[in-house]
């Protein structure tokens, strides 16, 4: 027991090391997640403990796969289609960000309790008595838009080639993607789990706000079927430019607590492109076959081996 602690200390101490953004990185049970002010480890390891009530929602996800833009669906039929919240207010008091919020913003809420995490589910285990949503994107467009939020976080010079690395490694914030991505697609057949794909929310938002209406419960579906103006009203409050006009995040400053000048919060680029496939034209052909590599490696065999991979990959 000794040696293979021994070995799991070096390992973990090799991994921070390599990975690029490793002074804005700390680790929580094994999992590396964000070193920052407003995401304590205490927040980090409540929220992998914290076992979730009769009936709650939970909105699960890798980062930059679409989870603030579901965040905000999911409150728009919830509240049928009213003005969207403040950014800060659904991630602190309406639908909290259970790392950055806390359990105790979770326990303040009244039924139905809907908050949101960014854990694979081989961290947290999805438990029978709560419902489930995941959403999931193409790898190549997730690394180019946690490539771009990561650089304004820090405020630090990264580079593509150094970004890719790390994620090919699974090393960034939350992991490796295609692990996450599989751990919750492995219980997609389980009735209280509702899977989306990004691509489909640009595609087909009507139809997919409709699906997620009937998941949240029969009433919300009803409601907005048969009243066609406010189910217009939510698909037009949640398109991108719209939420990129009307929609903010603030944030403090990055740095640790002894570090910071007291410095009033700062707007954060969250929504950028909103688009599919800007991976593809944005990464050389190099670094496409890179990550292409990767997904091979971990998708092949899977359906989604047709979904991400060229033909003659899969």
């Amino acid at each position: 027991m000794k040696s293979e602690k021994i070995l799991f200390d070096f390992l973990h101490s090799l991994l921070i090391c390599i990975m690029t953004t490793a002074k804005w990185t700390q680790y929580v049970r094994g999992v590396p997640l964000p070193k920052a002010p407003w995401f304590s480890e205490k927040n980090c390891n409540d929220a992998m403990y914290y076992i979730p009530h009769n009936g709650d929602v939970i909105i699960c996800s890798f980062p930059k796969t679409g989870t603030s833009w579901l965040q905000y669906i999911v409150q728009q039929i919830i509240s049928k289609g009213q003005p969207l919240p403040k950014f800060m207010d659904l991630y602190y008091k309406i639908i909290p960000f259970i790392e950055m919020a806390g359990i105790e913003a979770v326990e303040a809420l009244t039924k139905p309790r809907i908050y949101k995490h960014h854990f694979s589910q081989n961290a947290i285990p999805i438990r029978d008595n709560a419902k489930y949503i995941y959403i999931y994107r193409n790898p190549e467009d997730v690394l180019i838009s946690y490539f771009h939020f990561c650089a304004n976080i820090v405020e630090e010079v990264l580079t593509i080639d150094d970004f890719l690395e790390d994620f090919v490694k699974g090393i960034l914030w939350y992991g490796d993607y295609c692990d996450h991505v599989l751990s919750f697609l492995s219980q997609a057949k389980r009735e209280n789990v509702f899977v989306c794909t990004y691509e489909n929310l640009i595609s087909n938002r009507k139809e997919e706000v409709l699906r997620l209406a009937k998941f949240l419960g029969e009433e919300h579906y009803e409601y907005l079927s048969k009243d066609e103006a406010t189910l217009d009203r939510i698909v037009a409050q949640t398109e991108f430019e719209y939420m990129k006009a009307n929609v903010a995040m603030m944030l403090p400053e990055m740095k640790q607590e002894e570090e910071s000048s007291g410095g009033p919060d700062r707007k954060v680029d969250y929504f950028r492109k909103g688009i599919v496939g800007d991976g593809k034209k944005s990464l050389t052909e190099s670094q496409l076959k890179k990550i292409r590599e990767y997904v091979a490696t971990k998708v092949n065999g899977t359906l989604l081996a047709e979904k991400w991979l060229p033909n003659e990959q899969n």
